[in-house]
């Protein structure tokens, strides 16, 4: 596993985590909750990235079509 992948997430979520709560302050509840929504996508195509390398490793591993 890519040791850079984990830093890039664990990075997005401070970040957005601070702008959560900055939006929050500043009474803009929607803009915050829509901000984690898309921090949450933006992490999930990663994560779907490797998973998806993994499974194409085990493929040619086994040999598997």
């Amino acid at each position: 596993m890519n040791i850079e992948l984990v830093f890039q997430i664990a990075s997005l979520a401070i970040i957005v985590s601070v702008f959560h709560t900055l939006l929050k302050q500043a009474g803009k509840e929607e803009f915050a909750w829509l901000l984690t929504l898309v921090s949450i996508a933006l992490v999930l195509s990663m994560a779907i990235r490797v998973i998806s390398d993994f499974f194409d490793a085990v493929r040619s591993m086994f040999h598997l079509y």
